[in-house]
């Protein structure tokens, strides 16, 4: 069996794996990440100055390794809440290591107690495993899958806990309770190894939400266009099959916006191609705040966008193109240049791919280009819905 010193060896090489992985997630960029680099370096201090308390100064065996074990887990709490996006007081944690190291210090020099010492460095370390617990829960609403990071996270943090208060209750409770850190017996040696690879297990259950991290912002990326947030054209295939087959077996109506935002080459050859952004980027803003949470925003294209009205019908998406091309009209954006937009409506018919539906939009947008553009068409219909400049000869 184990004995507590090579314990603590396994928990410092523990560390040092950890953080050859972590480093190599670094270029990741994700927040927490240098956070839990630097609880490892700690952690793996720590521990070798606990497994060779014996033959080092009393300084370093008591004061030393329980001000760096605190100041490592303090880093892991401050890496979970960096990435889960949570703020973080550093002086809180600064100053919650500082009493640490004082109280340790109090039953050191002052009153030498190792039980007592036990029982400061189980306390800091159960309230920090319920502080990550707490921040863990807090974001459990923002998990809209793969919660097994959550569990994992809040299962270890229920364990470590209870493993630390055991340990400092069997101080004053057990006959046989160990002496020094580097005689714990039977069960203590139990519990004391929990505490040993507390951090460890910790740093895996950060790897786990970073994982988490990552993969969402690769979906992110590949769903959402880079510089307007609109749908990107892959996600706006997959959402608009799933509406399509939705529409035909509910026979509930489906309509199709296709728009071109008009003459941005000419803003873009005029003004720069960061007026042309902001007036793709203006554009986005407005039509997002005139639809529905169930319509589906995309950009197709350079100046196209498409956007799929489920519940939607003739009448009621020609009420909504109206809405839109009258923000675009009223407001020139924040770059200041005008952009109009030219909009095509196609509704669904019975047995319609998005290959067809999209035709027919695209059909209805060629004429509101060639009509002068700043119009919206219908399908199948030459003749002008809207016509803001004509509204207002």
């Amino acid at each position: 069996m184990l004995g507590a010193k090579q314990t603590l060896l396994i928990a410092a090489l523990l560390c040092f794996i950890m953080f050859l992985v972590l480093y190599s997630a670094k270029e990741n960029r994700v927040r927490g990440i240098n956070e839990l680099l630097l609880a490892n370096v700690l952690g793996l201090c720590a521990y070798v100055l606990y497994a060779f308390g014996k033959e080092l100064p009393a300084i370093f065996a008591y004061e030393g390794a329980n001000t760096l074990y605190g100041a490592s887990s303090m880093a892991v709490l401050i890496g979970y809440r960096r990435l889960l996006g949570r703020p973080v007081s550093i002086s809180l944690a600064a100053a919650s290591v500082t009493l640490l190291t004082i109280l340790i210090a109090v039953f050191h020099v002052g009153y030498n107690s190792f039980a007592w010492r036990t029982v400061v460095v189980s306390v800091f370390q159960s309230a920090v495993a319920l502080a990550i617990a707490q921040t863990i829960l807090t974001t459990k609403d923002e998990w809209k899958s793969s919660g097994y990071p959550l569990g994992f996270v809040l299962f270890m943090c229920t364990i470590i806990g209870i493993g630390h208060l055991y340990r400092g209750a069997r101080q004053f409770l057990s006959a046989d309770a160990p002496k020094s850190l580097l005689e714990p017996n039977g069960w203590n040696l139990f519990f004391f190894a929990v505490g040993a690879f507390t951090l460890p297990v910790l740093t895996l259950g950060g790897l786990l939400i970073a994982h988490r991290a990552v993969v969402a912002h690769a979906q992110h990326a590949a769903n959402r266009d880079f510089l307007t947030g609109a749908w990107s054209r892959r996600a706006f295939h997959d959402i608009s099959d799933r509406e399509i087959a939705r529409a035909e077996r509910t026979q509930r109506p489906l309509s199709l916006l296709l728009i071109d935002v008009d003459n941005l080459k000419t803003i873009n050859d005029t003004y720069g191609h960061a007026a042309g952004d902001d007036a793709l980027i203006d554009f986005v803003r407005k039509a997002n705040g005139s639809l529905r949470a169930i319509d589906s925003l995309a950009r197709i294209g350079g100046d196209e966008f498409a956007i799929l009205m489920a519940e939607t019908d003739l009448s009621s998406a020609v009420t909504a193109a109206e809405r839109l091309q009258g923000l675009q009209n009223a407001d020139p954006g924040s770059a200041g240049k005008p952009a109009t937009c030219s909009i095509g409506i196609a509704t669904y018919r019975e047995g319609d791919s998005l290959e067809s539906l999209l035709i027919r939009a695209d059909e209805a947008l060629y004429k509101a280009k060639a009509m002068g553009r700043n119009r919206v068409v219908v399908e199948g219909s030459p003749s002008i819905v809207l016509d803001d400049r004509a509204k207002t000869a």
